[in-house]
């Protein structure tokens, strides 16, 4: 599954364990424990959320530099030729 996937997921899922918290907390005439049990979970959803996405981001910052070190070293190359051809 992609990263992406996977944090819009957990951003729904969040989403709907709050919602089911809320109105359970209503409808179950103020039952406490399972509605903080739901609310503990969307945290959690919430936070796994946050961490794939930075994970998300490290892997992309990670291809980012890879690309610039080639480029960077494909530039050096092309210096050096122009270089060498304009003295000679």
């Amino acid at each position: 599954m992609e990263k992406t996937t996977q944090a819009k997921l957990y951003e729904w899922a969040s989403y709907l364990l709050i919602v089911g918290a809320t109105v359970y907390f209503f409808v179950s005439g103020k039952e406490v424990t399972i509605t903080m049990m739901g609310i503990v979970l969307a945290l959690f959803c919430r936070t796994m959320m946050s961490r794939t996405r930075c994970k998300m981001f490290e892997e992309e910052n990670e291809e980012l530099k890879v690309d610039l070190r080639r480029l960077t070293n494909l530039l050096e190359v092309e210096k050096k030729k122009n270089s060498e051809n304009s003295n000679k």
